[in-house]
């Protein structure tokens, strides 16, 4: 009888386990690669977003590039802050096969079988992204908070508006500019997150206070597990 009860409790839990399997049973490492200034390609295999790319190469003396563009179009999508050259090049985005995610002052001029419609909450495979209307140099700019697999990402772009890093959740990985990091760190205001990564820098650039920061080099991977 005992042993009889024990096979089927764990006939039982296994017959769940394949129902119901954990939440992240099948959740995978997302690749993050840093192309410049805010670029970053970021996959989790199946589909890959290009934030605040491509961008025109050098502009405002920012970084250069040479970057061998990925040749999957399918599952691809631009994610891009602000219309400003050092983010987004309209004539070197037309020529790939990708979505795009952004400002209306950006998708306007696009075809609209290319333009993912910019709601509240936007899905673009595993990925829902929740964009958040921020200041920056009189054009429409907007930060991104990106549930990836309840990995969340949280990518400040050009804004220095201190309103946008609170209410975030703790999340997995906060891309922000040096000169916003040191702005938060003087208002106590960085929100909790287990890995910060710098973008926008110079190269060799050193930020204060940043001792345990990502400040990637030019074609650097970093896997976010």
């Amino acid at each position: 009888m005992i042993y009889t009860l024990k096979y089927v409790v764990l006939t039982g839990l296994l017959f769940a386990s394949v129902l119901f399997p954990a939440e992240n049973s099948h959740a995978q490492a997302l690749e993050v690669e840093f192309i410049g200034n805010e670029a970053f390609r970021i996959s989790d295999g199946d589909h890959t977003i290009m934030t605040d790319f491509p961008y025109k190469s050098g502009a405002y003396g920012y970084m250069e590039y040479e970057y061998s563009l990925p040749a999957e179009t399918q599952n691809v999508a631009a994610l891009v802050t602000h219309r400003h050259e050092d983010h987004f090049a309209p004539l070197l985005f037309i020529e790939r096969g990708w979505s795009l995610i952004g400002p209306a002052e950006i998708t306007a001029m696009m075809p609209r079988s290319k333009v993912i419609p910019f709601t509240d909450r936007i899905t673009f495979g595993a990925a829902k992204i929740t964009p958040v209307k921020a200041a920056h140099a009189n054009v429409e700019h907007y930060t991104y908070l990106v549930n990836w697999q309840n990995k969340k990402l949280f990518f400040t772009g050009d804004t220095e508006q201190l309103a946008v890093l609170k209410n975030l959740p703790e999340l997995e990985a906060l891309f922000i500019t040096p000169w916003f990091y040191r702005k938060a760190i003087l208002n106590q205001a960085l929100p909790a997150a287990k890995k910060i990564i710098i973008y926008h820098h110079t190269k060799d650039e050193i930020v204060p206070k940043c001792g345990d920061c990502i400040i990637p080099l030019q074609g650097q991977i970093i896997i976010l597990e």
